[in-house]
């Protein structure tokens, strides 16, 4: 955008300009303009109202007229130095014995001071109007041996008259006018910027702003603002915020110098969440501002993103309540989660493949703080090593070939405010471990291919199935990794260590399935002491993947002497089905329980604490069930 400077003079002036122009360079456009203000109203009054013109230069009577007139363009008036009329006397004693000053209403100060360094004499005269300018040129033509000494329009008339006349103004009064004009234009220039890029702010954000200056009155009321409070932008400007907002706090925030946030406050109908903020310039408070939001748009803000997270699979949807079990280390386990769940230490949660880890971590989300927030799980087995560090942190424009040419956010970055569930650590390179160590210790990252630092606030729930402290002396692993993810510490239990539980995820896993109880009981009462003394190699995964083909098989109408066969093949044992015996038989979760109960005691040849041991249960608990029998 062009900055333009209008320059209002006349003749002499205007040689002036056109040899200052062509010795320097401007940033700014200079318009020259002849005309005497006096008689040119309109036309400074058009150059005003266009907008156009950053600044006005002029000198004398012009500057004089320009400045009455009430213009809101600034003016820079042009200035008669000391040296100016040292310059206009040396060149007037050359030409005659008497120097004539004549002036627009103002004479010059201290001019006998200067007139005492030259042999010449010197006399003062100041005109208001044009007209009076012709009478005093004429009057000054009746005395011997003077010359008359002004401004372009006096030197004009002068020459006009034959008299003798020697031009006030130097070159170095017109650059120093200019440099004065263009450094204000360029000033307001960047003002005006920096006041549009507000507004512009302003109006495009969501939060309402209300700012106060230091007499209390709104100096700041964004169209946001104005559609939450159901107020109109213009009855409020300039009006006392009590006015206004009676219950609005931006007072108390002034008087008091301190700032308030996440205040909730009702204005009308409209229930409202703000920050209110003490302004300061140079220590001293000079206004308070408000930012808020409509209560109700944050909640819909809220469920929008949880929606988001849904759609994106970043959520948690299994909590510790859900988790299937009545084995006691499982619910010593879970009451310690619940804890854990309260704290935001990183957690390890190690066990077999199979035994519910994600669950686990899942159950933790949902019962912290971060409930409300992401949950992202990353198999860190799953993804190529060359691909983990952009999957984990993200990716800036052109990071490397092929990358995406809007970059691409990590997952540490999507699961922000939330909690990161890294499963199988143990498979994370080498390489890569030093990298998630500083990010865990730093809480910031960095996309590949950027050099900025983007902080984030995550919980860090990792889970392994392999032994960490024989991979760090195995220098597979790195110990202070471990010991940072090691902060809490779970060990989940295979399902031969929870045998007793077998029957209640076999309920569970049928009812997933929508299989009746009718349908699997007589072959599940017949096969339970088999599944009871399974291994479970594949635990409780291997479970409900039995049970899923055993249901598909119901389903397809298979008789239950063929699915004992595949349950021979799944299980590696031999299975016979009884029909006589079996036949509509209910599956007894209290009677298959103490048939275990009773293998068990008698593999350990009745030795109850042996049992007890093997059973993963207290002897006070193998003693009450066996005597609820």
């Amino acid at each position: 955008m062009t900055i333009k400077i209008a320059f209002i003079s006349q003749t002499r002036l205007s040689k002036l300009l056109d040899l200052e122009q062509r010795q320097h360079q401007w940033q700014t456009d200079i318009e020259l303009h002849e005309f005497i203000a006096e008689q040119h109203r309109e036309k400074l009054l058009a150059l005003d109202k266009s907008r156009d013109i950053a600044v006005i230069v002029a000198g004398g009577g012009n500057a004089a007229m320009i400045a009455s007139m009430g213009l809101t363009t600034p003016l820079v008036k042009i200035q008669i130095s000391g040296f100016d009329v040292m310059q206009a006397l040396w060149r007037a004693q050359r030409i005659a014995k008497k120097a004539v000053f004549i002036n627009f209403i103002e004479p010059i100060e201290q001019l006998e001071r200067f007139a005492s360094l030259f042999n010449i004499e010197v006399q003062q005269h100041t005109f208001s109007s044009v007209a009076q300018v012709v009478d005093t040129v004429f009057s000054v033509l009746q005395q011997p041996d003077s010359v008359i000494i002004g401004a372009s329009h006096v030197c004009d008339i002068a020459e006009s008259m034959q008299a003798k006349s020697v031009f006030i103004y130097s070159q170095d009064a017109i650059h120093q006018a200019l440099t004065a004009a263009e450094q204000l234009a360029l000033s307001l220039h960047a003002e005006r910027v920096k006041r549009e890029k507000l507004e512009a702010i302003l109006r495009s954000v969501h939060d309402g702003i209300i700012y106060i200056d230091a007499n209390a009155k709104v100096e700041e009321f964004n169209p946001a603002a104005a559609t939450i409070l159901g107020l109109e932008a213009g009855d409020t400007l300039n009006q006392p915020i009590a006015k206004v907002i009676p219950n609005s706090g931006l007072e108390q925030v002034f008087h008091s110098q301190k700032s308030q946030y996440n205040q909730l406050l009702k204005v009308g109908n409209t229930q409202i969440l703000s920050n209110r903020i003490a302004v300061f310039n140079q220590g001293k408070i000079i206004g308070a501002l408000a930012s808020f939001q409509d209560v109700k748009s944050i909640r819909k803000a809220e469920q929008s993103l949880r929606l988001n997270n849904f759609a994106n699979g970043l959520v948690a949807s299994h909590s510790l309540d859900n988790f299937i079990g009545e084995n006691e280390k499982i619910i010593n386990l879970l009451n310690r989660a619940k804890h854990f769940a309260n704290t935001e230490a990183s957690i390890l949660i190690q066990g077999a493949t199979g035994t519910g880890k994600e669950l686990i971590a899942q159950g933790i989300h949902l019962a912290s703080k971060r409930a409300s927030g992401p949950f992202v799980a990353i198999n860190c087995a799953s993804i190529p090593e060359s691909l983990l560090e952009s999957t984990l942190f993200g990716y800036d424009e052109g990071a490397f070939t092929g990358a995406t040419k809007s970059g691409k956010t990590g997952l540490f970055e999507l699961a922000d405010k939330g909690s990161i569930f890294l499963d199988e650590i143990g498979e994370l390179p080498f390489s890569m471990q030093g990298r998630l160590l500083r990010v865990l210790q730093e809480r910031q990252i960095m996309r590949l291919g950027s050099n900025t630092l983007l902080n984030i606030d995550v919980r860090v729930i990792a889970a392994t199935n392999r032994n960490l402290l024989e991979m760090i002396a195995q220098k597979s692993f790195k110990d202070d990794l471990y010991y940072r993810l090691n902060v809490l510490n779970l060990s989940l239990p295979s399902l031969r260590e929870r045998r007793e539980d077998i029957p209640l995820f076999i309920k569970h896993f049928f009812k997933r399935h929508k299989v009746p109880s009718v349908e699997y009981s007589a072959l599940i009462s017949a096969t339970m002491p088999a599944l009871l003394s399974y291994s479970w190699p594949g635990n409780i995964r291997e479970l409900e993947n039995l049970v899923e083909r055993v249901a598909t098989l119901l389903k397809a109408g298979i008789d239950d002497q063929e699915i004992t066969r595949e349950l021979n093949d799944s299980l590696g044992v031999k299975l016979s089905l009884n029909q006589t015996t079996a036949e509509n038989a209910p599956l007894d979760m209290k009677i298959i329980e103490q048939q275990h109960l009773q293998a068990v005691l008698s593999a350990a040849n009745n030795n109850r604490s042996i049992a007890a041991k093997n059973l993963g249960i207290s002897r006070s608990t193998l003693w009450r069930k066996l005597k609820s029998r």
